[in-house]
């Protein structure tokens, strides 16, 4: 699935917002050993992409690709924890961290601290991991894409990080203005995002010019990590070959190789179908999800928070009066969109919040598909005459289907809705200069907002923040509640409690009554792999890990 999120952590970053976010042809396929029934070979697996990365570096990963990349070759201080299905796929438990880089870590007042493994060493150089690699890697990666996340998580300023000794390093989390708040789970979190894979900072530093002082030129085709995968060979456009490191300190992934076709246009579908490819996550649509469940490939779902929101603009046009937006909210089909759109793969979302987030809570549950009561609000407001566009992106054939059920079913209460698709880049500047811009200033008339986007972080001050509070990133109704932006305020570094979780079932139940922003589906993450592959790992971030992949006997 095509994101946003891209241009939101450039963007958002130039606005110095403090909150996280928050889908024939090319190379030949496969590589040594012989082929088995699955279509894996004896040593390793076969991918394909929809187009190749845009960077190799881990401080300034923007693109799908980039992500599952940077999450195979760079490895982090911590990894997310994961639960066992019964399928034998690994799913994230929330908040919870597991010793990846550090062997272990303590959260004392507002320090995290972290002590890293002594056993570690950077390929090809070997060159050994010390904390003056953590350090720098996060500087870079602050003067970089990795800003907005750090200071989510309660880093606002390179000199918060400080080397103790050579495998010892402690983050002090600080609020937006400097003041110091509790180390905790949430803001611990932040270290396992992609961002934020730890580089060799002796070998990126002899790269670094006057002109480029963090490298980003060199590590934009260059890698200098820790695995558990390097790039063995890669043809830019055409195909990229990983080996596992030698020697590494981490267990050695069970296929040993990975060839990463880059196939354009070209049917990904077709080429998993044929056995060429026997791992997908990237350029598969719902029908071909289907059609390759029916031939016997392993489809396998899991609810990531990657989400579909429909949001109306409440300060001017057709929806000031929150009893049209109410009955917009009860008009909309939501279980047909599940069903006919996403064949019940995706779910109805219920929050704006992650599902394992602490404070979640169902909220705008109170709105069911109900015509007859969607119809008394409208005449509850004087059945006024609305004729309104709808924007939504172009990406994914499925956002024109929705488009079309929204626009059929609001027509039943008089509504008039205009398609007019947009493409993502276009969307999101859209959201973002009419959240943003100051109050007194013109913006766009007022119109809906289909968008999708994924929140990283399994904690609700993000989602609040974005679309909920004055002026938010993505508060494309420019909704304005100041009790709810003091509750905000107040609760955002605050430590986990149940006062907190709370507070924020209290904001999202504000929200929903208000009923501008509308959680449509909570979409998730497919993953097709061949028959006798298993350990698909899934995360809040998009991307197969290859090192969890497994065979099943």
């Amino acid at each position: 699935m095509t994101r946003l999120r891209t241009r939101l952590v450039a963007l958002a970053s130039a606005l110095a917002i403090g909150t996280a976010v928050t889908a024939c042809g090319g190379g030949t396929s496969g590589s040594g050993g012989g082929t088995s029934a699955s279509g894996a070979t004896a040593t390793g697996i076969v991918t394909a992409w929809p187009s190749d990365v845009a960077t190799l570096d881990p401080g300034n990963v923007s693109t799908d690709q980039d992500k599952e990349l940077t999450m195979n070759i760079y490895q982090r201080l911590l990894e997310y924890d994961f639960d066992t299905t019964d399928s034998g796929s690994l799913v994230w438990k929330g908040l919870d961290a597991a010793p990846s880089l550090a062997e272990s870590y303590e959260l004392q007042g507002s320090d995290m601290i972290f002590h890293l493994r002594d056993d570690v060493t950077f390929h090809p150089s070997g060159n050994p991991l010390t904390a003056e690699d953590v350090r720098y890697s996060y500087e870079r990666a602050m003067a970089g894409a990795g800003a907005i996340d750090l200071s989510n998580g309660g880093i606002q300023d390179p000199e918060q990080i400080t080397v103790v000794d050579d495998h010892t390093v402690k983050m002090s989390v600080t609020d937006v203005a400097g003041n110091p708040v509790p180390a905790s789970e949430t803001t611990l979190a932040t270290v396992r995002m992609p961002n934020y894979g730890i580089v060799d900072s002796v070998t990126v530093k002899e790269h670094a010019t006057d002109a480029d002082p963090y490298a980003t030129e060199w590590l934009k085709t260059n890698a200098a990590g820790t695995g558990p995968y390097f790039i063995d060979s890669r043809s830019p456009g055409q195909q990229m070959v990983l080996k596992a490191v030698p020697d590494s300190w981490s267990e050695a992934p069970a296929y040993d190789t990975v060839t990463v076709r880059i196939v354009g246009n070209g049917n990904i579908a077709s080429l998993v179908r044929g056995g060429q490819v026997n791992a997908a996550l990237f350029g598969l649509t719902q029908k071909d999800l289907n059609d390759l469940d029916e031939a016997g490939l392993t489809v396998d779902h899991q609810a990531t928070p990657d989400f579909i929101h429909l949001q109306m603009a409440e300060d001017s046009g057709p929806f000031t009066d929150e009893r049209v937006r109410q009955a917009v909210a009860y008009a909309i089909p939501y279980d047909q969109i599940v069903s006919s759109i996403f064949f019940d793969r995706a779910q109805r979302s219920l929050s704006y919040v992650n599902l394992k987030a602490p404070g979640y809570d169902e909220a705008w549950g109170t709105y069911r598909t109900d015509l007859d009561q969607a119809k008394a609000l409208m005449a509850e407001a004087g059945n006024p005459a609305i004729s309104v566009p709808l924007l939504y992106s172009n990406a994914e054939p499925a956002y024109e289907d929705m488009a079309l059920l929204i626009q059929t079913s609001l027509a039943q209460i008089g509504i008039t809705v205009t398609l007019q698709p947009q493409t993502p880049a276009a969307m999101f500047d859209t959201i973002l200069t009419r959240a943003t811009t100051p109050e007194g200033e013109p913006v766009s008339e007022g119109a809906m907002a289909m968008f999708n986007l994924s929140i990283y972080l399994d904690d609700p001050k993000s989602p609040v923040s974005f679309y909920s509070r004055t002026g938010g990133a993505l508060n494309y109704p420019r909704f304005s509640d100041a009790e709810l932006d003091a509750v905000a305020d107040a609760q955002q570094f605050a430590e986990p409690s149940a006062e907190r979780e709370q507070a924020y079932v209290g904001l999202q139940a504000t929200a929903a009554e208000d009923a501008s922003f509308l959680p449509l589906v909570i979409t998730g993450r497919t993953v097709v792999v061949a028959d006798g592959i298993t350990g698909i790992s899934y995360s809040p971030e998009i991307g197969i890990r290859y090192w969890t992949l497994e065979p099943s006997s």
